[in-house]
C-alpha cells in the first residue's frame, strides 16, 4: 500500500512538471519569480519527521536552472512485546505468540536537480546507498500445558541505487521553502546478510516447523531484494 501511495505522488509531481509548460495555465502566486529566489539564495537546508519516517536535505544551487542536494531518509518500525493470541478458550487455555522486532532503513542520496521552467518543477537524477536492518525475536507459549518455543533472526543489507524522478521547490518571499519530490529507484545488487540466535523449546523438536522458523528470515530477506523501489522527499527549511 505504502509504495502505491508513493508512485501515486510521483506521478501527480511529474503531471504538475509538465504542465508548467503550458502557457494555458494561470500561474500560481510567486511562481514566475522562482527562477529569481533560486539564483539569490544559494544554500537550502530543511527537514521534516511524521509517523516513523525522517527526511533530511540540503543542497546549492548553482543558477537559477542547476541544483545538487544531498538527501538522507529513515524509516523506522519497532514493535515491542506484540502479543498474538490463537485458539483461546474460555478457561484462557490457547497459544500465546509475543514478538518484538525492529526495523530500520536508511537511504543517503547525491542527486542533481534541472529546472528546466521558470516555476518551481525539477527533474532529478543521482544515487546513493540504502541499508536494512530487520531484527525480530519470537516466544511462543502454549496455555496450560506450559510448552514454549522461543528463536531470534536479524537481516541486515546494504546495497547502492540509482535514481530518476521530478518535484518541486517552491520559495516563499521569507526564504522559507517547501520541497516534495518523488524518485525510482534502480538497485543494481540486492543481496542480504542472515544471522540465526538461539533457537529453544521445553518439548520435542518438531522438524517441520523447525524448518519453517529456520526459513523465516530468508523469506523476509527475498522480500528485499527487488530489482526496483521508490523514494518519497518531504522537506520544509530556508534558503538563504
Amino acid at each position: 500500500m505504502k509504495q502505491n501511495l508513493i508512485f501515486v505522488s510521483f506521478l501527480l509531481i511529474a503531471s504538475a512538471a509538465f504542465a508548467q509548460g503550458s502557457n494555458d495555465l494561470a500561474p500560481v502566486p510567486g511562481e514566475l519569480e522562482q527562477a529569481e529566489r533560486r539564483s539569490s539564495r544559494k544554500f537550502f537546508i530543511g527537514g521534516f519527521t511524521a509517523n516513523g519516517l525522517s527526511w533530511f536535505g540540503s543542497g546549492i544551487q548553482f543558477s537559477s536552472k542547476l541544483a545538487a542536494s544531498l538527501q538522507w531518509q529513515e524509516q523506522r518500525v519497532i514493535q515491542r512485546f506484540d502479543l498474538d493470541v490463537n485458539g483461546v478458550q474460555s478457561d484462557l487455555s490457547g497459544i500465546f505468540t509475543l514478538t518484538n522486532s525492529e526495523k530500520i532503513q536508511r537511504q543517503l542520496a547525491l542527486q542533481m536537480e534541472w529546472f528546466p521552467f521558470s516555476g518551481p518543477y525539477y527533474f532529478a537524477a543521482g544515487g546513493g546507498l540504502e541499508t536494512y536492518s530487520e531484527k525480530q525475536r519470537k516466544t511462543e507459549s502454549v496455555v496450560p500445558s506450559g510448552n514454549y518455543k522461543d528463536y531470534a533472526w536479524n537481516i541486515s543489507q546494504q546495497k547502492l541505487f540509482l535514481s530518476a524522478g521530478a518535484g518541486f521547490r517552491y520559495i516563499f518571499t521569507s526564504g522559507f521553502f517547501i520541497h516534495v519530490g518523488g524518485n525510482i529507484l534502480f538497485y543494481p545488487e540486492r543481496g542480504t546478510h542472515e544471522q540465526r540466535g538461539s533457537y529453544g523449546t521445553n518439548t520435542s523438536w518438531d522438524y517441520r516447523q523447525l524448518q519453517k522458523d529456520w526459513q523465516e528470515p530468508e523469506k523476509e530477506g527475498r522480500a528485499h531484494q527487488n530489482p526496483y523501489g521508490a523514494q518519497l522527499q518531504i522537506l520544509f527549511g530556508i534558503a538563504i
